[in-house]
């Protein structure tokens, strides 16, 4: 499966590029632009080509070796550069969340969508319909956990005029989560109601582990543990009632957090028998983190020996004003990045008059308002900054950032443009 990649013709609505360069391809800047040059705007996020790069290498990898398919989740960045890298290096197919979603990556050219969600909205219903009955080879595989469900997908392909039936994943879940079988007794109900139907294939079982919450702790492990070994008894529950040899059963799961735990309890159960394929969806992988994941990642560390992850995402902003000695305010706020797991991390420091950034003492955000940022010492002490100074920051769960910018940068070790990413949110 190849993408198509729209060009990028850089105007007013890209933020993170200066406007000396509105008009321009940005193919033609590659080589030409540094991101740390004195007129470059602020805030802007890039992305780390070697860092990234060296990501979809890594759990590429990962998944070969543990006979796993990848179908990365690409609602992390909804940029087709990325995709098309992650299809390139090797991925089964792509994941998605919303029908909007699906609608965009397919008019791009994917054909092969995990559609990890519950579909109910009878006009996604008939418009998913309409484009596998128009192309046999695009495949988009949606959720069910329930007998109204099914009944709902059935009442629209029926108003339709069925041409071909939708491949579906039962989805278990977790008391307390968000959707999914509860009670893993009526797996097998949902897998003979659904391998019965007219209108649907039984096409495997799947789920989210990141829906098991719990203090950092070995509790967790367990607990991620437990909720894996759930899903593998519901596969088996399931798989009698699979009746289409020409594709395998589905078994399929993916965050981020507990990838090598999945290799462990999943990939290798499976490795060896025909007819199942385990399926992973990490996204945020991609770009990794430096604070929400990393965390998780240590923890995981505890138990299994982990693949390297390198953090792909810096934010970079100016010191607006120096009010109080251990405070400076910086000028990017929530409209720039995500701080729902944790406020981005300061890991540099470039003078204003400077060329090449240094270490900077210790300090944290402390508050963020839409285009302000609070910046302070830990020691209380006075903070080392001069206003118009520059800080890179590490970036925490990339997928509430990604959707703040329609053109990210791409750079190199030396912040010289190397690409962009384009976002479809």
């Amino acid at each position: 499966m190849t993408l198509s990649v729209p060009r990028v013709v850089v105007d007013y609505r890209h933020k993170a590029f200066p406007s000396a360069y509105e008009g321009s391809d940005t193919a033609t800047l590659v080589g030409r632009l540094n991101v740390l040059s004195c007129n470059y705007p602020t805030p802007v996020v890039v992305v780390r080509s070697n860092a990234l790069d060296h990501n979809i290498r890594t759990l590429q990898g990962l998944c070969d070796r543990s006979g796993m398919s990848l179908a990365p989740h690409v609602k992390t960045t909804m940029s087709p550069e990325v995709a098309s890298a992650q299809l390139a290096a090797g991925a089964w197919g792509i994941t998605l969340a919303t029908p909007s979603q699906v609608r965009i990556f397919r008019r791009l050219g994917a054909n092969r969508i995990i559609l990890a969600n519950e579909v109910v909205d009878p006009a996604a219903i008939e418009w998913l319909h309409r484009e596998m009955a128009q192309d046999a080879d695009f495949f988009c595989f949606s959720y069910v956990d329930s007998t109204d469900g099914i009944e709902l997908l059935e009442k629209t392909l029926s108003r339709a005029g069925l041409r071909r039936p939708l491949p579906v994943i039962i989805e278990i879940g977790v008391p307390g989560g968000r959707a999914g079988v509860r009670d893993l007794r009526l797996v097998a109900e949902l897998a003979e109601r659904t391998s019965g139907s007219a209108y649907l294939n039984l096409a495997g079982v799947g789920g989210f582990e990141g829906v098991v919450q719990g203090p950092l702790d070995g509790r967790l492990l367990a607990d991620v543990r437990k909720y894996l070994r759930e899903l593998r008894a519901a596969a088996d529950a399931a798989i009698p009632h699979h009746s289409c040899e020409a594709e395998p059963f589905i078994v399929t799961v993916g965050g981020s957090c507990f990838i090598e735990m999945i290799a462990t309890e999943l990939g290798q159960r499976w490795r060896t028998k025909r007819g199942v394929r385990v399926v992973l969806r990490s996204g945020c992988y991609v770009t990794h983190d430096s604070l929400g994941y990393a965390r998780y990642r240590e923890l995981l560390h505890t138990e299994y020996r982990l693949v390297d992850l390198k953090p792909a995402l810096r934010l970079w902003s100016r010191v607006l004003a120096r009010p109080e000695p251990g405070l400076a305010i910086m000028d990017f706020g929530k409209r720039d990045t995500g701080v729902d797991a944790g406020f981005p991390v300061p890991e540099l420091r470039l003078r204003r008059d400077g060329v090449e950034p240094g270490e900077i003492e210790p300090s944290e955000i402390v508050a963020v308002n839409d285009q302000h940022a609070y910046l302070r010492t830990r020691s209380g002490s006075a903070l080392d900054l001069d206003i118009g100074d520059r800080v890179g920051f590490g970036v925490s769960h990339p997928c509430t950032t990604f959707d703040k910018w329609q053109v990210i940068p791409v750079v190199d070790d030396r912040h010289v443009l190397t690409g962009v990413l384009q976002t479809f949110f």
